[in-house]
């Protein structure tokens, strides 16, 4: 009899669903979208709601489809997007929309925590305070929305609120600890310090548990509104990162993912917690490991904007073209994609693109590749903290759009200098997820029976010349960065005294 495992993947656009047997083929998928609503500046927020509907819509629709018995589905899995927040009363509903991993009404709140509580946090905790985070953000609910904050029975994760419609059971998975705020990361366990510190009520925060943990089953009711059968184990699942991490095979410490999509995060697998305020740490799927991490915010976007804004591409199979034929050290051109502030591993929120190197020589293919080796410096630069730290980065792999292009992950061989991988797979977090219900189910004895039917689409291996070349650009990356910290922020001040003049 064939069985199969169910992979619940929530997006900020989307919400896709995946079907795997347990050799972790993909046997139907389905998807629905929905939108993010913006209230205020820099507010962002989603009702759970379309979560819940998504997954009903979605795990319905796969089964019609496939033709797949419900019965056959031997676990379920979800991940989602992380630091988020969402307050619900004692039956489990909604007492407002979810603050996504996007909002970032708590900056007072989260400056509050860093000049209060900023060595302990840090001590205990090991990331720096932003308001992203769920602690700030639930201490905005408690000052602004104070009736909100008393009605809340349980604040809980986007993938917690799932797991509670399908099993009536209240959770938080260790991988969400990290960047709780309220969370020791070496232990994965609630911190009163922390907590007391916030004003946060511990009775509201529910029970953590490891990934693979078994939750609960599907009740009868959930049951009825998915089409699920009743009884169907469901584990707690994960952030999203840390089950595309799976996905790609990543389990041990030293291995790295990139994932280059708009933002683009370069992961390393720890074998025990690192603290470094210039990245985030957090625990991963497998026990024993955490991932530390660190992005370029605007990362893949870049290419998106570059052709759109300036090279004015109608195809861009155009673009592909200007990437294929560019040449490494034709034009020394140099550009920082921080053009939309950026977090770890800088902290800087002023900071905008620059470009330097331009020259009457300079053509529309050597700016192209400039702004590619841009995004990869910045990788260099937290892979390059990591190692600072210790780190012996064993093996790379890279997933996400970057991975289309083969010039792009040429790029990252060199400018590392290290050999890189693609994973043949695509969907990666729920990928990863499967792979942590098959365990926490028994289907699989250990992580690595799954890594190893992952399959391998291409293989890169560094030029010594190239990377000789960019490890002189990336010095001058790093120095111009330095350089223009002061006028990143007269920049920002000129900006906010004339930018409402000139809209």
């Amino acid at each position: 009899m064939a069985e199969y495992i169910l992979s619940i993947d929530v997006g900020t656009s989307s919400t896709k669903t995946v079907l795997f047997d347990t050799d972790f083929n993909v046997v139907a998928t389905a998807r629905k979208k929905y939108d993010t609503h913006y209230p205020e500046k820099g507010w962002a927020e989603q009702p759970a709601t379309y979560w819940w509907g998504a997954l009903k819509a979605n795990t319905k629709n796969m089964l019609a489809e496939s033709g797949v018995d419900a019965a056959d589905i031997i676990a379920v899995g979800i991940d989602a997007f992380s630091t988020t927040v969402v307050p619900v009363d004692k039956a489990g509903e909604p007492l407002r929309p979810g603050l996504i991993w996007m909002d970032r009404r708590s900056v007072k709140q989260a400056d509050w925590i860093r000049d209060n509580l900023g060595e302990e946090t840090w001590e205990i905790n090991g990331n720096v305070s932003d308001a992203g985070n769920p602690a700030p953000k639930i201490m905005w609910i408690k000052e602004n929305e104070p009736e909100i904050y008393e009605n809340t029975h349980m604040f809980l994760h986007a993938n917690g609120y799932l797991v509670h419609q399908l099993t009536g059971e209240y959770s938080m998975d260790k991988s969400e600890a990290g960047l709780s705020q309220f969370c020791n990361t070496k232990t994965c366990e609630y911190s009163d310090v922390l907590l007391d510190g916030c004003g946060i009520d511990r009775a509201k925060l529910p029970p953590i548990y490891n990934c693979t943990d078994v939750v609960g089953k599907v009740t009868a009711a959930a049951a009825e509104l998915t089409g699920l059968a009743e009884g169907t184990p469901v584990i707690a699942g994960s952030m999203d990162n840390v089950a595309a991490g799976l996905g790609a095979g990543v389990s041990k410490g030293g291995e790295v993912f990139i994932s280059g999509g708009t933002v683009t995060t370069n992961n390393v697998c720890l074998s025990e917690p690192k603290y470094n305020k210039n990245l985030h740490v957090y625990p991963h799927i497998v026990p024993g490991t955490w991932i530390t991490a660190g992005g370029t915010d605007f990362g893949g976007a870049v290419i998106r904007w570059f052709n759109e804004e300036i090279l004015e591409l109608e195809d861009y199979k155009e673009l592909d073209k200007l990437i294929d034929t560019s040449v490494t050290g034709e034009s020394s051109v140099i550009f920082l994609p921080y053009m939309v502030g950026q977090r770890c591993p800088i902290w800087n929120d002023n900071t905008t693109g620059v470009v330097m190197g331009l020259k009457p020589t300079t053509s529309r293919r050597d700016f192209t590749r400039a702004v590619i080796e841009g995004t990869v410096y910045g990788s260099r630069h937290v892979l390059s903290i990591a190692e600072e730290e210790g780190v012996d980065i064993s093996s790379i792999r890279i997933t996400g759009g970057v991975a289309n292009s083969a010039v792009w992950v040429q790029i990252f061989s060199d400018v590392i200098g290290k050999p890189i991988e693609i994973p043949g797979a695509v969907d990666l977090p729920p990928l990863g997820v499967a792979i942590a219900a098959a365990y926490g189910v028994g289907a699989i004895k250990s992580f690595d029976e799954a890594i190893e039917k992952i399959p391998t689409r291409a293989h890169f291996e560094p030029d010594a010349g190239h990377h000789e070349y960019y490890s002189d650009m990336y010095k001058v990356f790093r120095n111009l960065y330095s350089n223009l910290i002061g006028e990143f922020d007269m920049l920002a001040e000129i900006d906010a005294k004339y930018g409402k003049k000139r809209s």
